[in-house]
């Protein structure tokens, strides 16, 4: 992942977040990897997840 970051690509954590960020991908990819998909969040995980976005955004240059 390092040499990922080096190279100006997004690390893979984030690339993934967006994939999964449709609900057409994030079917597409239970299907294919055979993962649990989780169609509605908990209100405090949604929170955390933005929580986690903003900090992102913050230390973005």
């Amino acid at each position: 992942m390092a040499k990922r970051d080096r190279a100006g690509q997004k690390p893979v954590a984030e690339a993934v977040r967006e994939l999964i960020g449709t609900e057409d991908n994030r079917l597409h990819l239970h299907k294919l990897l055979r993962l649990a998909v989780v169609s509605e969040l908990t209100p405090t995980l949604e929170s955390l997840l933005e929580a986690i976005d903003r900090a992102r955004q913050e230390e973005s240059p």
